[in-house]
């Protein structure tokens, strides 16, 4: 049964508004009757009315305050006006708060019976509506998740224009501080160093995914997903730069020690603002890429240099001990493999980390070159420039 509540300061139309029709048989009830506005507002506020048939000229709160209170605490509601004023200015007023008719008084059964058919179907319609947008909420709810990483992907891809990724970025409410990085992640198998199979990178890719968002908790803002290509992708504010290079190493004994698994971790900052974020996640994806060419000595090699490039006296023969080989056969497996002798792969890590330590302007080339492994700002500077062409200072002013 649909709700009805009659307000009218006259008695006479109240009670003929209430005999006028088989109330029942067209499926409302009568919840209450009002003699002014102060009385319908109580009502409507404790049993909440579906309709409510209103005059305009009633004491205490007249019909047109009353349909905007109504309106500010239960918008469901359908309000019929029925009243004497045959005024276009009250009409109006009406009408701009939202009722669904206005009626002249006196009123005939038909006209009664037609306009609260009506009513009750735009009820319907309403309810209807509205169960939908629950519905649609609730699968929103249950789907954002998937729906902003669809999103992040999507982006990376380049399917969006400047005006769409900004749309989208404050829909998912995804920020990003000034100075931003992105760290991409690949599970690998412990021994072989191998692509793990299908079933094994589902698990560990949820597990993988759920460490790193503990791992980077604190580096806000932040936003954790899993790509098209199964890595994880991470994208943080970077606070200290010294600190955010030092997560590699972080993730990758996380992961040994709490999953026994494997990770390999590429990452760089982004220099340009979000809009290079695509750009730099293609170049993380081609470094993964030829890396993936490598025996699984040389990505042990390499993985141990760069998270050790930092201590001054690192040698190829602390390399082979610890990936146990010999140091004469590492040595020529590393240059046939990427190309480049040991010292040159180590001097190439450590003027990339230098690189990224250059966008912090608070520090100083030989703060750089002993965070980087250097004992001295010369010896760095000719290792620098023998990479780049050009020295340090030069570079940290532009001139690359």
């Amino acid at each position: 049964m649909w709700k009805l509540l009659i307000a009218d300061d006259e008695p006479k139309i109240r009670k003929g508004l209430r005999n006028s029709l088989n109330w029942a048989e067209i499926g409302v009830d009568i919840i209450g009757e009002a003699e002014d506005g102060e009385i319908a507002l109580e009502i409507v506020r404790s049993k909440h009315p579906d309709i409510i048939l209103l005059d305009i000229c009633m004491p205490f709160i007249n019909g047109l305050q009353l349909i905007e209170k109504v309106k500010q605490e239960y918008d469901e509601c359908i309000m019929i006006v029925v009243t004497g004023h045959d005024e276009f200015s009250y009409a109006r007023q009406a009408l701009r708060l939202g009722v669904f008719d206005y009626v002249l008084k006196p009123v005939s059964r038909e006209q009664l019976h037609n306009v609260v058919i009506r009513a009750i179907d735009e009820i319907n319609s309403i309810k209807n509506r509205n169960k939908y947008y629950k519905w649609a909420q609730n699968q929103l709810s249950q789907n954002y998740k998937i729906l902003k990483e669809k999103f992040m992907n999507e982006w990376l891809e380049n399917h969006f224009s400047s005006s769409e990724i900004r749309e989208q970025l404050d829909y998912y409410q995804v920020k990003f501080a000034d100075k931003t990085g992105m760290l991409l992640v690949k599970p690998v198998e412990k021994n072989s160093m191998v692509e793990m199979d299908d079933w094994d990178n589902n698990l560990l890719m949820f597990a993988i995914q759920n460490v790193i968002e503990e791992l980077v908790e604190n580096l806000q803002p932040n936003i954790v997903f899993r790509d098209n290509k199964d890595n994880i992708v991470a994208l943080t504010g970077i606070p200290n730069i010294s600190d955010w290079f030092q997560l590699k190493d972080k993730f990758e004994s996380c992961m040994e020690k709490y999953l026994d698994k494997s990770i390999r971790v590429y990452q760089k900052v982004i220099e340009k603002g979000t809009d290079e974020i695509p750009a730099v996640y293609d170049a993380l994806i081609d470094e993964m890429s030829r890396e993936s060419s490598y025996t699984p000595m040389v990505i042990k090699a390499k993985q141990y240099i760069e998270n050790n490039y930092f201590k001054e006296e690192l040698s190829l023969e602390d390399v082979a001990r610890d990936i146990k080989v010999s140091a004469s056969y590492l040595s020529r497996v590393l240059k046939q493999e990427t190309g480049t002798s040991f010292i040159d792969y180590l001097t190439q890590v450590r003027v990339k980390m230098a690189i990224q330590l250059m966008t912090d302007p608070s520090m100083k080339i030989y703060e750089i070159a002993e965070r980087v492994g250097y004992n001295s700002q010369h010896y760095f500077s000719t290792a620098f420039k023998k990479v780049l062409g050009v020295s340090p200072v030069e570079y940290k002013k532009g001139g690359r």
